[in-house]
């Protein structure tokens, strides 16, 4: 686990200063005592299906966010329901929004102590249906998925107030905002990038203009932000005021994948040209078996990678890895060969033959296999017959149990679920 990052904290590790997202290096520096767990990406997926199953229940209306986070609008209902599971510890923000604001406990909901004219509305027939199902989705979960597994619940009038909402208050909280009163109430009390879709980037540049909160972002005309940040601008506009008309996608609507690739990290840096052949060809050819079991070929093949870190580099530009990347077209396929011979030819043509950390392919413009793509080649048939067989085997017993022969005695590279379940959308 030298060269990868941490894909959650644990609550004692957060409250330490470990985030998602560090290096390794970062999280023993900050926490030198800390205990690293590989993960396990099949236990993740499990869960989330069950996860996903239970919301299902309850309204056709569902996105999935990520691998433990859906948004939902209820059925006969306006009101949006973000609901994220494996709960992390509350931030800081959250810390100090508990010290300043009391909770009011209405119908088993924990609301933000809103104004008193804002008490009336808070609770409305729609919010009571909407909590009572968050309560109802809250048990099964635990029930049905483990009761180690708590659940954050935010209800409001568009996503990304609901997301807010179900970020507030954590583990395990229920929050309600109920209008956009309520939201800029609460806008008014949270950094900038606390709200989804607002990074750090986005951040400092609103910093580097002056505004530093929500209360100044308000009072910048429209026309000032949209010359700013484009079309971003009119986000940035509604937001400050609770508003938000993103629409909500299902997930049976979404496209299917525009793109198949992987990248690996190499744990250690290399220029020996057999070895990132070797790696290269692992990548494509999971490349080739995930379009193979979606019944797709494509046609155009990009390769990239990343070099070792260089001082000099780093000195001159601040940046701490160089990289280039290329992309080539060829017939349609979805044979690992063919998509790596067209990958190698890239590399070759962009590496300089000094050492690397990371190299990457992925095949766009896919299309599915039917007759127009299928191949009359009879040694190209009986290459798809041997490649079947193949694929039977590695599903039955594991990935590369039986692999090329300059493969054997190579390290596994093993595909992993896509935080946003891309892999899986459809197997849900």
């Amino acid at each position: 686990m030298t060269r990868t990052v941490l894909g959650a904290a644990s609550v004692e590790a957060k409250l330490r200063g470990v985030r998602g997202g560090m290096t390794i290096p970062e999280a023993r520096r900050v926490c030198p005592e800390i205990i690293l767990v590989r993960g396990d990406s099949d236990k993740y997926l499990s869960c989330t299906k069950k996860f996903i199953n239970i919301l299902k229940d309850y309204s056709p209306y569902l996105e999935v966010f990520s691998i433990d986070e859906c948004f939902m609008e209820l059925p006969l209902s306006s009101s949006w329901v973000d609901s994220g599971v494996a709960d992390a510890p509350q931030n800081d923000i959250t810390t100090s929004l508990r010290e300043g604001i009391a909770d009011e406990a209405i119908s088993g909901v924990s609301l933000m102590r809103l104004p008193r004219s804002l008490w009336s509305l808070a609770m409305t027939d729609e919010l009571q249906y909407a909590t009572q199902i968050a309560e109802q989705i809250k048990s099964r979960i635990s029930n049905e998925v483990g009761d180690w597994i708590t659940c954050s619940i935010g209800i409001s009038y568009n996503k990304v107030m609901a997301k807010l909402a179900g970020s507030l208050y954590k583990p395990n909280g229920l929050v309600v905002i109920a209008d956009p009163e309520a939201a800029m109430w609460i806008l008014d009390k949270i950094p900038l990038d606390e709200i989804c879709g607002l990074g750090p980037r986005i951040k400092r540049r609103l910093n580097n203009m002056g505004i530093f909160d929500f209360p100044a972002l308000r009072k910048v005309p429209r026309e000032n932000l949209v010359a700013a940040f484009k079309s971003y601008g009119n986000f940035l506009y509604d937001i400050a005021r609770g508003e938000n008309d993103t629409p909500l996608t299902t997930f049976y609507e979404k496209e299917e994948v525009k793109s198949v690739g992987h990248r690996h990290t190499i744990d250690h840096d290399t220029a020996d040209p057999i070895e990132i052949k070797q790696v290269l060809l692992k990548l494509t050819e999971l490349i080739a078996r995930k379009l193979r079991s979606k019944n797709l070929v494509g046609r155009t093949v990009s390769c990239w990678y990343r070099a070792a870190f260089d001082i000099d580099y780093y000195q001159t530009t601040s940046h701490k890895f160089s990289g280039d990347g290329m992309q080539l077209t060829i017939p349609t396929t979805n044979d690992g060969l063919e998509i790596f011979e067209a990958a190698w030819k890239v590399f070759l043509g962009l590496w300089d033959g000094k050492r690397i950390r990371m190299v990457g392919a992925s095949i766009s413009q896919l299309q599915p296999l039917n007759p127009h793509t299928e191949t009359f080649l009879e040694d190209k048939k009986r290459t798809q017959k041997i490649t079947k067989a193949l694929d039977n085997i590695n599903d039955r017993f594991g990935e590369f149990t039986l692999q090329r022969g300059i493969l054997l005695g190579t390290s596994k590279i093993r595909r992993k679920p896509n935080p946003y379940l891309a892999d899986y959308r459809f197997k849900l």
